[in-house]
């Protein structure tokens, strides 16, 4: 399977041919999910912008919600959330890190949060860290030298209407794509951002990519199927 599902849509799709990601979990649950998606959830510029900032029915809820093939993607606001989040979802999960989220009310810096460091060190088929389009050189080196051989990007673009998806993210997703293929060669590349068909797929596939990331075109399900067909 060269293809994943992205958070919040592989809460509910689940394809033969693509892997779902669950999520974004964080350790406590997070009131006000449909309001918000009501309020911020917007079209413009080829994707979609939201500030739906990680509401969720929090990790024990997300944990009865995914299958063992899925991956779960969490999320750190406070201090202790990475050790938590590693103690509560154990050893053998398959994870994606979130550090990425534009739409929180604080900075949180979750890169730099005690424990970021600790999903690696496991057993774990894919220990993914999500990264945001903009992020520098420095950031990607570091995630590296912290045991992450396995990078998404990107996450959405901030705005001060929200994270925006789709076309915008092309160049900063091949930026990141060229940089890790350079620097890093043996890290597996997840790149999404503006999938709507196949072409775009084949895209990314060309820039260097492993797999790809579908999300926008997830709001279309049916043409799914011809991008991973």
């Amino acid at each position: 399977m060269k293809y994943f599902i992205s958070a919040p849509f592989g809460n509910y799709l689940k394809l033969p041919k693509a892997i779902s990601v669950t999520g974004s979990w964080t350790v406590e649950k997070r009131e006000g999910l449909i309001p918000q998606i009501f309020k911020t959830l917007r079209y413009k510029n080829g994707g979609w912008i939201n500030k739906i900032g990680l509401r969720n029915a929090g990790i024990y809820e997300g944990l009865k919600r995914t299958n063992s093939t899925d991956v779960l993607s969490l999320a750190a606001i406070d201090e202790y959330d990475w050790i938590n989040l590693d103690r509560i979802v154990g050893k053998n999960l398959s994870v994606e890190i979130n550090i990425s989220c534009p739409n929180l009310d604080k900075d949180v810096g979750a890169v730099n949060l005690r424990g970021f460091d600790l999903f690696p060190k496991n057993n774990r088929e894919w220990c993914i860290c999500k990264i945001p389009p903009t992020a520098t050189e420095c950031l990607i080196d570091k995630i590296v030298d912290l045991g992450y051989n396995q990078i998404h990007a990107s996450n959405t673009l901030y705005s001060l209407n929200g994270g925006q998806s789709g076309t915008i993210l092309k160049p900063y997703t091949t930026r990141i794509i060229e940089y890790i293929k350079r620097k890093h060669p043996s890290v597996t590349i997840i790149a999404g951002g503006g999938v709507t068909n196949k072409d775009d797929a084949e895209f990314y596939f060309d820039k260097g990519a492993d797999y790809v990331s579908l999300g926008t075109v997830c709001f279309t399900p049916w043409k799914i199927k011809s991008i991973i067909s």
